[in-house]
């Protein structure tokens, strides 16, 4: 009898490890190099939605009319896949990781860049979102924009949209001459806009960081929403600036929970 508990009991042992090794894996392979491109007739792409898991995202201007994604670098897992598929108008980028381990120790540091090369044009929509990893963007004219990571900065530079929706978890958002109704959310992390006017709509929060903007032309038409619950706020360097400026069409709003507010020219 005693002979057939230790057996159940090794055997549940060898369960319990195994069960163990499946969530956690110990990774001492070198990462190998990762390279994969695809190309896509732009003509009839209107929409661009972008799906990444731990990749740091790139979307720039393209020199010709085909969009090009390259996915590339080094890579710990050798299961690593780039989709793109083609529906109606919209174009799906996808990078799919085969590895599902909760938990992954590397001794080696994994990095990969997925890069988008857009042809110059009009676009209705850019959907971008990261599990783990950051973007960055510039040159583009996009009518809605919408970005999110759970862990990554976003930066966007020489942007002409409608609207701008982006948001992180833990990161920075650095928007420089980004412009259209932007809308700006980090957890932890400063953020930053340079913009050439404020007559727009804007609405930047974060619960642990800085918020700077720096404007061109102060503005002729907006109100101004502005709080901290511990910091400092200037708007064009003022402790007691004017709340609203004009007939106050456009909602300036600015909070964080803790750091300062800038509002500059």
């Amino acid at each position: 009898m005693n002979n057939v508990k230790k057996i159940v009991m090794i055997a549940l042992l060898f369960l319990l490890v195994g069960g163990i090794g499946s969530i956690i894996t110990f990774n001492f392979t070198e990462p190998t190099s990762v390279a994969e491109a695809k190309e896509v007739d732009d003509t009839n792409i209107t929409a661009i939605d972008i799906q990444s898991n731990n990749e740091r995202v790139e979307i720039i201007p393209a020199k010709d009319q085909k969009i090009r994604i390259e996915l590339s670098g080094r890579s710990n897992d050798k299961k690593k896949n780039l989709s793109v598929e083609e529906n109606g108008n919209t174009l799906f980028i996808q990078t799919d990781n085969q590895n599902h381990k909760l938990f992954n120790f590397g001794f080696f540091t994994e990095s990969l860049t997925l890069t988008v090369y857009l042809p110059e044009k009009l676009y209705d929509t850019l959907i971008v979102e990261i599990d783990n990893g950051s973007l960055e963007a510039e040159a583009l004219n996009i009518k809605d924009i919408k970005a999110a990571s759970k862990n990554g900065r976003i930066d966007m530079e020489n942007i002409t949209a409608e609207t701008v929706q982006v948001k992180t978890d833990n990161g920075k958002i650095a928007l420089s001459q980004v412009e259209g109704e932007i809308t700006g959310k980090t957890s932890n992390g400063a953020i930053s806009l340079e913009t050439k006017s404020l007559d727009q709509p804007l609405e930047l929060e974060t619960d642990n960081g800085s918020i700077k903007v720096q404007t061109e032309k102060e503005p002729t038409n907006a109100i101004f929403d502005v709080r901290t619950d511990n910091g400092s706020v200037k708007v064009f360097g003022d402790s007691n600036w004017e709340t609203v400026v004009g007939n106050g069409d456009n909602l300036i709003k600015l909070k964080t929970d803790n750091g300062s507010i800038r509002v500059e020219k």
